[in-house]
């Protein structure tokens, strides 16, 4: 069979994160890897999203231009998914000149056709940041469900496609004013005229996943609007028409039609420029999109409303959408903090072991939640503990006894065979259905089938009775790792291939699927154990919650001679703190003063009174300095310790605080603050700017 996988774009604006590889990529990369084992012609695209008023604004705040910044986190990107041994055959950029002259060549089609045209609109624009802004960055409450914190595109809580003037109390994302609504000229394409052809192809779409099926049912039979393509933006894919040249096609629409542009690329890079069309365009080949939930719509409906119209597509076969990754409760989020990134765990964790734990808790029919403890659980337990000690132990006990794995004394053969038969058809059923952690679970019932099959046969015992016996009960051991490795490939690649070396196969692992009906010879190698433990409890090591914070009001403790009682703003809230600066610091200069304070460091009485958290000060011994921040933080914002987000680890004791070592360091001849973070000193910063003291003080002071 031929099948084409395309994988979400991800947009170049920010590092990936663990909700991204569970939303979307990870599985994708498994089904791939499956299709080609059993023998299938796979071609798997995806590439970064790279346009869009987004990139802009985080290019200007950074001094860069957009294409530095899109091109920066395409290869950062690039380096995550290598990490993970995700392998895409091509991993293509929305600004190569091949993609430019598709989404042209497709726009003028539809436009040739009547499927796009001219009206005027009423878009946001924001006075204060003076210019016309995105729909996405317009925020306010969801009409339909009241959530406040709903984009102008789309409502995240309820998945409903929003335009910016259906939110209540709109807002700009960027600056917090309200922007105007302005009349502006752009083309619209018509949608609502393939509803009836949607409602109809989505009736043979029962295969599809239940939340998937219902919310694009519901969608579309809710009625269909035309779609605005083009936008006043200033980095994007040029309008090929005259009158247009301030105005860009919009990213939802161009980015899209990234996956053809990377399929053509890719078959270009092959010497065979016609290829790509084997996959897009012959009826008998399958088309799959891997999205996460949020992207819905835009793959099942828009998107095949946009291949309708252009007649000779294929429209996708599937659309697996996974739910939501979550951490500590709260949805993954780069542009927030929350969770990991891909390379923040890539330093503390082989890719195996991550793809691994993902797999098993894949958000497949609902939200999942990630721990490190859970993690680290289940890979010692199962990973190491069953599948790697099961091939060690065997392939060391027949090398240390100098045997000969061979079948024939094994009366037990035939019905672990045919155990193992109906295991991977199993296995095979739900990978067809990419129900990744159902088929896991075969593959794990397959490990531990094997260690009681290990334990109850005792090659230790038998060896010393019947050699021959004992040979043949291990030559069944090996052929249930042998079984066990070519369905754990396409989990976790890099790890089966070392399992497979070591029972000696010499057949590529993955095209091996053929060996599992024949009986070849195993002959083991002698190797180090597969695996190494996971024994940290942590990954992103910074578990302080920092914020900014403003004094507005101080007063004497009651009880205390040395103490203050101050009152804090952080912007959305207000809290007590008690602290020791009588003897350094007067009432009046601390009032309205922008100092650090540890937010989530457990509340205790002093002396009679509430401290909720602890500022953060210089200590040299003698002097006392605040630390503080430019003005360009806000009360309450978060501080970074070098590139670490806070965690999310909840609240600490003041004795945590000592493994961060906190201290002045001197740094381009200025003091600022930093900890120490693995043996590396990294400095404490807010939006990009570091934490200082206040007043001069010596270098490697102190800070509590």
């Amino acid at each position: 069979m031929r099948i084409l996988v395309n994988c979400a774009l991800p947009y170049a604006n920010n590092p990936l994160h663990l909700g991204h590889i569970a939303g979307a990529y990870l599985g994708a990369d498994i089904f791939v890897r499956y299709r080609r084992l059993i023998g299938d012609e796979v071609m798997f695209v995806s590439g970064s999203d790279q346009y869009g008023t987004p990139i802009t604004i985080q290019a200007d705040a950074e001094g860069i231009s957009p294409a530095d910044l899109a091109r920066r986190f395409h290869i950062e990107h690039k380096k995550a998914f290598e990490g993970l041994s995700i392998k895409f055959d091509i991993f293509s950029e929305t600004m190569r000149k091949e993609h430019h002259e598709n989404v042209k060549e497709v726009f003028l089609e539809l436009l040739k056709k009547g499927y796009l045209y001219e009206k005027v609109m009423n878009s946001p624009f924001c006075p204060t940041c003076n210019r016309f802004m995105p729909d996405r960055y317009i925020k306010g409450i969801c009409p339909h469900c009241g959530y406040d914190e709903a984009r102008g595109d789309q409502c995240e809580n309820c998945g409903k496609v929003l335009d910016p003037k259906d939110l209540i109390s709109p807002r700009c994302a960027i600056c917090g004013d309200s922007p105007e609504f302005r009349d502006t000229k752009h083309f619209f394409f018509r949608l609502s005229s393939f509803q009836d052809n949607l409602i109809n192809w989505l009736k043979g779409k029962e295969y599809w996943r239940k939340n998937v099926l219902e919310f694009t049912r519901n969608f579309v039979e809710a009625g269909l609007e035309d779609r605005p393509i083009t936008r006043d933006i200033e980095w994007g894919v040029e309008v090929p028409v005259e009158g247009y040249e301030h105005k860009k096609i919009y990213v939802w629409f161009e980015a899209l039609l990234g996956y053809i542009s990377a399929a053509r690329i890719y078959s270009s890079q092959q010497n065979d420029p016609e290829r790509w069309k084997k996959y897009w365009q012959d009826g008998n080949a399958r088309v799959y999109c891997f999205i996460g939930k949020d992207n819905i719509p835009f793959h099942t409906v828009i998107f095949p409303a946009m291949l309708m119209a252009l007649e000779r597509f294929n429209l996708p076969y599937d659309v697996p959408a996974n739910e939501f990754l979550n951490f500590s409760g709260k949805k993954f989020s780069k542009s927030k903090g929350v969770g990991f990134t891909v390379s923040e765990v890539l330093t503390k964790i082989n890719g195996d072991y991550i793809r691994y734990y993902l797999s098993s808790i894949m958000p497949e029919t609902g939200d999942s939640d990630f721990s490190i403890e859970d993690l680290r659980e289940k890979v010692n337990s199962e990973l190491i503990g069953k599948y790697g000690n099961l091939a060690f132990r065997s392939t060391s006990f027949i090398l240390k006894n100098s045997l000969v794995p061979r079948p024939g004394h094994d009366d037990e053969y035939p019905a672990v065979l045919d155990f193992l038969r109906e295991k991977f058809a199993l296995y095979r059923g739900y990978l067809d259905g990419i129900e990744i952690k159902k088929a896991l679970h075969e593959w794990l019932e397959v490990v531990q089938f094997g260690n009681v099959y290990m334990n109850r046969s005792a090659p230790w015992k038998l060896i010393k009775t019947d050699s021959d016996s004992c040979s043949s009960k291990l030559y069944t051991v090996l052929r249930i790792i042998h079984y066990a490795t070519v369905m754990a490939y396409p989990f976790i690649p890099s790890s089966a291939e070392r399992i497979w070396k070591m029972i000696g196969m010499k057949t590529p692992l993955e095209s091996s699927f053929h060996t599992l009906s024949e009986e070849p010879s195993y002959a083991p190698i002698k190797t180090d154990p597969p695996f190494s433990p996971v024994e940290l409890s942590s990954v992103n090591p910074n578990s302080l919650d920092l914020r900014v914070a403003r004094i507005v009001d101080v007063q004497e403790h009651p009880n205390a001679d040395r103490l203050y009682v101050l009152k804090l703003s952080l912007g959305t809230e207000e809290r007590q703190l008690v602290a020791g600066l009588r003897n350094h610091y007067s009432r009046e200069e601390l009032i309205g003063r922008k100092i650090i304070i540890v937010y989530n460091l457990k509340p205790a009485k002093i002396r009679g009174m509430v401290s909720n958290g602890m500022l953060l000060a210089a200590d040299n011994g003698k002097d006392v300095r605040l630390l503080t921040v430019g003005d360009h933080a806000k009360e309450g914002d978060r501080v970074r310790i070098g590139d670490y987000d806070y965690n999310n680890h909840g609240r600490i004791e003041i004795r945590d605080l000592e493994a961060y070592r906190l201290h002045i360091s001197t740094i381009d001849g200025k003091p600022v603050a930093t900890a120490s973070v693995d043996d590396e000193t990294l400095v404490l910063n807010c939006r990009g700017e570091s934490v200082f003291p206040e007043r001069n003080i010596e270098e490697n002071s102190r800070i509590r």
